[in-house]
């Protein structure tokens, strides 16, 4: 494994575990024709309830993270705030 998987790993990590903090479920799966990967976050039964914030989301990158910053991106987007903070 060389720096950058790890330094990859370790923002995966990261995102993933302030996805699990703010209640949200992540779903990530590979399109392998494409070469590409898709993410969809939604609200688990522990997130909090707001009317402003969208219940999922989606996303798509040429790798499982990007996907899934593009999913984040797009839920705080739909939101009109920022419900899940990655920097």
């Amino acid at each position: 494994m060389t720096y950058t998987d790890e330094r990859v790993a370790a923002e995966m990590g990261r995102v993933l575990l302030a996805l699990y903090r703010a209640g949200m479920v992540v779903r990530v799966w590979p399109d392998p024709l494409n070469g590409r990967a898709g993410a969809r976050i939604v609200a688990g039964p522990s997130a909090k309830r707001r009317r402003a914030a969208p219940r999922s989301s989606s996303g798509s990158g040429d790798s499982p993270l990007q996907a899934i910053y593009a999913a984040v991106e797009r839920m705080n987007e739909r939101a009109g705030a920022i419900v899940v903070a990655i920097d």
